[in-house]
């Protein structure tokens, strides 16, 4: 039996209930929307590079909040694999004040915090505080899910010290810049006793739009790596805001401990500053209290 063809009429109602489904999958995700190619762009100067990524960042207008799920695991005392699934509530206001709180069922099972003179952590599963100065020595818990003091590094939402003429304007590190197939690095060298250089800081741009931060490194004095972030799926806050990433990814070898965070939303918070109770460090941390020692 031969197939028949479908009439004209019967086509272009198809077509037109094809084209309605799209239409209406448009307004709710990218399902119809034809993918940007990704097109490697050519190599620009440090100072061009540097910043494409300080203006997106002087865009933020105050305290950044973001919503969504976190998931990772960190090594315990014993040596044993601990993996967790948290909603997270992030917020941040540039340059170092942060607020990470990781909850399930609305009680908080991690928390990480910064702000203009100190660091902390608390971890619920063994009720233990973590404290620093930002102009001390960090010495390396074992039980220690993430670093605080990095995770601002790793949002990728600090500015780039660089200079108009490609010039660090950062007290301790000189910069180079590195261009690699996709990517260029931003390399800042600090000189070691002796005189021997040593990378401690990378930063890899994007060569394709829009040109933003991909990957952040922090290596110690021996050039082993303390922590690496990966940033990616950048949006656009509103309509004029800045590009923000949906999807940050840190790892810190030495802890075997890695921390991904899928971004459901970002928001401002103009009534969030500074002084307010969301950066205020811990009474635990403000007495003196430091890792191993219960929290309150």
């Amino acid at each position: 039996m031969l197939a028949t063809r479908p009439s004209s009429r019967h086509s272009k109602r198809t077509n037109h209930l094809a084209f309605s489904m799209c239409a209406v999958l448009m307004l709710n995700s990218t399902a119809c929307v034809r993918p940007i190619p990704r097109v490697t762009l050519e190599p620009i100067t440090l100072a061009l590079a540097a910043g494409i990524v300080n203006r997106n960042i002087a865009s933020v207008s105050g305290t950044l909040r973001a919503v969504g799920s976190v998931d990772g695991h960190f090594a315990t005392p014993e040596g044993n694999r601990r993996s967790y699934h948290l909603d997270g509530t992030l917020f941040f206001l540039s340059p170092g004040y942060i607020r990470f709180d990781l909850r399930t069922f609305g009680d908080t099972q991690m928390l990480f915090g910064s702000n203009r003179d100190q660091y902390w952590c608390y971890n619920k599963h063994d009720d233990s505080w973590y404290c620093g100065t930002h102009d001390g020595t960090l010495s390396q818990p074992h039980n220690l899910p993430a670093r605080p003091d990095q995770l601002v590094a790793a949002l990728g939402l600090t500015p780039i010290p660089i200079d108009t003429h490609g010039r660090s304007t950062h007290p301790r590190f000189r910069a180079v810049q590195r261009v690699v197939d996709e990517a260029q690095q931003v390399l800042f060298i600090a000189s070691r006793p002796g005189g021997q250089a040593v990378i401690e800081r990378e930063i890899w741009l994007d060569r394709y739009p829009p040109q933003l931060v991909r990957r952040v490194v922090y290596r110690d004095t021996d050039g082993v790596v303390d922590m690496e972030s990966l940033l990616d799926d950048y949006r656009r806050m509103g309509e004029d805001g800045p590009l923000l990433p949906m999807s940050m990814t840190a790892r810190w070898p030495k802890l075997d401990a890695d921390m991904r965070f899928d971004v459901r939303q970002w928001s401002t918070v103009s009534q969030v500053g500074p002084t307010s109770i969301q950066f205020a460090t811990p009474k635990d941390c403000a007495n003196g209290k430091s890792m191993d020692q219960p929290g309150g």
